[in-house]
């Protein structure tokens, strides 16, 4: 009796012990074959640069473009009625225009500065080269026609004439002289010399045209039949005899806004 109570109770403490330790057994297992958390990689950071903002230089540019010309203007308009500071800059050269010539031209040579360039109310300038070794004439083309060659159009031209100092403003159409709007206006202040630098400044305000040489007023001149109000731009040059060269430079136009 007493030997089958001891071996009841060895049976439990058996099966006990065995019990607890396949429970630790199993739970260290567990612990131990946990995976640890993946570490998240970040790809690598790069360093931002600077990218160089060509609209903003484009446009500080041409802020200082038109301040340098309403400078130029300050000095030879301040003291007048035009109101020159109502405007922007329409156009600025950026390199020389030269015709050459042999005469005697049969027509006028013209070179439109730019096709996209057109205004009603403007000023006009330029410093103007001349060569000769005789009769010749330099000038402007304004508010023309698409066609500047053949368009009707006003130009404004200075030439000398034995010895003589001319300049008009007329109006041309299909590369013909129609009407004057000036009529032969003689100036002093047009330097003669042979390579002489002329600057002409022209002012445009509906009917109105003034005229500037070397900085002097020259007068004030009306067309009231307003044969053009607006137009292109151009350059151009005529030689009587022998062979001569216009070289236009530091030519802007200056637009007069409403």
């Amino acid at each position: 009796m007493k030997r089958s109570l001891y071996i009841t109770m060895f049976t439990i403490i058996f099966l006990v012990s065995a019990c607890s330790g396949s429970q630790t057994i199993a739970t260290e297992a567990t612990s131990t074959n946990t995976p640890e958390p993946p570490t998240a990689t970040l790809p690598p950071t790069k360093t931002p640069t600077a990218t160089p903002d060509s609209t903003a230089t484009i446009m500080a540019q041409s802020t200082q473009e038109a301040e340098e010309v309403i400078t130029e203007v300050d000095k030879l308009l301040s003291d007048t009625d035009i109101p020159y500071k109502n405007g922007h800059l329409a156009w600025q050269q950026s390199e020389s225009i030269a015709i050459n010539m042999t005469g005697p031209s049969r027509s006028a040579t013209i070179k439109e500065i730019d096709q996209n360039v057109k205004a009603d109310n403007f000023i006009f300038k330029s410093d103007v080269t001349w060569e000769a070794s005789g009769w010749m004439f330099c000038g402007s083309i304004f508010r023309s026609e698409s066609n500047i060659k053949t368009g009707k159009q006003y130009q404004f031209y200075f030439l000398r004439l034995s010895g003589l100092p001319i300049w008009y403003i007329d109006v041309f159409e299909h590369g013909m002289f129609k009407s004057t709007i000036s009529k032969e206006q003689k100036s002093r202040e047009i330097d003669m010399d042979n390579g002489a630098v002329n600057q002409f400044v022209l002012v445009a305000e509906d009917e109105k045209f003034t005229v500037y040489f070397n900085g002097i007023r020259q007068g004030r001149f009306f067309d009231n039949s307003k044969q053009r109000e607006e137009g292109s731009f151009g350059f151009f040059a005529w030689q009587e005899s022998g062979s001569g060269s216009c070289k236009f430079e530091n030519s802007w136009v200056w637009a007069l806004d409403k």
